[in-house]
């Protein structure tokens, strides 16, 4: 299933952190056509999460994570970094996959709409 990206989308570059799989950031550019890169792209792989939402922020980005201290972070201290929070648990990058094909077209129009923390559960 190949999403059809409108012209106008402008979510900014999705950070997926260390704990998700690497391959998955060229999977949503190809299905999505939306910028999205690897903690370990990034060179973030190892750095600490206060690290990434300083970076993060200062580029706008939104940050994909299963790690609750990104939600506390952004609730704390506000937007930007906005983020899609996985509640998924453990799954694997197929699962992963499904789920972003299920729901992108959701979480884009609810981060277009300006909403700091869009939740994804699987």
């Amino acid at each position: 299933m190949r999403y059809e990206q409108r012209g106008d989308l402008h979510l900014g570059p999705l950070w997926l952190d260390a704990h998700l799989p690497p391959a998955l950031a060229p999977w949503l550019r190809e299905t999505f056509g939306i910028e999205a890169y690897s903690a370990a792209y990034l060179g973030l792989r190892d750095a600490e999460d206060a690290a990434i939402f300083a970076q993060a922020r200062e580029a706008g980005a939104v940050i994909v994570s299963k790690d609750a201290d990104f939600l506390e972070r952004v609730v704390r201290l506000g937007p930007p970094p906005r983020l899609i929070y996985l509640t998924c648990g453990n799954t694997s990058k197929a699962a992963l996959k499904i789920l972003f094909e299920r729901q992108f077209e959701q979480i884009a129009i609810l981060l277009e709409s300006g909403e700091a923390v869009v939740e994804v559960s699987g």
